[in-house]
């Protein structure tokens, strides 16, 4: 085995290891806290929504990216390559936008003059089911050319190819190619532009306010302020991981066929956030940690009733 093969699957595997249980776990505690009525902010909910699109990426693309490199199992034909990637790159493009829209909301919700904001922030609590619907189906539309061109082998002489290691994109002409990068280098750049001014404008309050919490907008103090403070964390690790991930792409587009390493590095890069962001998440928010800490205490109290009741007969 050569180390570049070590190092691919290593990657992908713990990719896999760190995403599926952190997404989970964040999914678990906001479902459980609204299963017992328990009150949820909306950043809660677009963080929920953004676990749902992690989730999606780590499990249709990591996981079988590593059952294949493995050798354990032959994932991949031409349907699975095609349902894989499409809601692999359904998943990603969720996961950008939600991350923007995260950072607009906490943007709103943190303004020093809420009189200014009050009318947006509210518009944007009245119609947020209708955004992030409007959101899924904006990307299930301009990925669909991944569910109609994706199969698993091509011939050397094709030429408007698209690789992701395992499966191909086979673009039937050189309009449908360039124009579908185009589409989706302008989408990212899109959300991209929004994420940097969300995370500039709360880096200049934080810069201009300090620690005089009482000069911001009414915020529940340090909760907000932690709030803020994770969501620039994501918004920083959206820009290393897919904006390293939208300069692979585009030079993608001009060198056809890719190196296989060099496209192996840009799914890796391009799902790393995906996978990693639900460790901040975690440790950057209070409710999921004290939900983790209820379930270890249930799981306690229910192995001492066990003990109980089995040390009794």
């Amino acid at each position: 085995m050569g180390v570049w093969f070590i190092l691919n699957l290593v990657g992908f595997t713990s990719l896999d290891v760190i995403g599926i249980p952190g997404n989970l776990i964040i999914l678990f505690v906001f479902v459980h806290a609204l299963a017992c009525h328990r009150k949820i902010s909306t950043s809660e909910v677009i963080l929920s929504k953004l676990a749902v699109s992690n989730l999606l990426v780590v499990l249709t693309w990591g996981v079988p990216l590593s059952l294949e490199a493995s050798g354990i199992q032959k994932v991949y034909n031409d349907l699975t390559c095609k349902l894989s990637l499409y809601f692999y790159c359904v998943g990603r493009a969720m996961s950008i936008c939600i991350t923007s829209l995260l950072g607009c909301f906490q943007c709103l919700t943190i303004a020093p003059s809420p009189q200014r904001w009050l009318h947006m922030r509210q518009k944007v609590l009245d119609n947020l089911s209708s955004i992030i619907i409007g959101l899924w189906c904006f990307n299930l539309l301009i990925c669909s050319t991944r569910l109609m061109y994706s199969q698993v082998q091509v011939n050397s002489t094709d030429k408007y190819i698209l690789s992701y290691d395992f499966c191909f994109v086979l673009f039937p002409n050189y309009f449908l190619y360039m124009g579908n990068g185009i589409i989706f280098i302008a989408r990212d750049l899109f959300f991209l532009f929004l994420m940097t001014l969300a995370s500039g404008y709360l880096l200049y309050v934080f810069y201009q306010h300090g620690k005089q919490i009482q000069g911001l907008h009414n915020l529940h103090k340090h909760a907000e302020i932690r709030a803020a403070k994770a969501v620039v964390t994501l918004v920083i690790m959206y820009i290393i991981s897919f904006g390293l991930d939208s300069l692979f792409w585009i030079f993608t587009l001009f060198m056809s066929p890719a190196s296989p390493r060099f496209t192996d590095a840009r799914i890796f890069f391009d799902s790393c956030y995906s996978a990693v962001s639900p460790v901040v998440i975690i440790i950057t928010n209070k409710k999921i940690q004290q939900g983790l800490k209820c379930s270890e205490k249930r799981k306690l109290r229910s192995m001492k009733t066990i003990s109980k009741y089995i040390g009794r007969n």
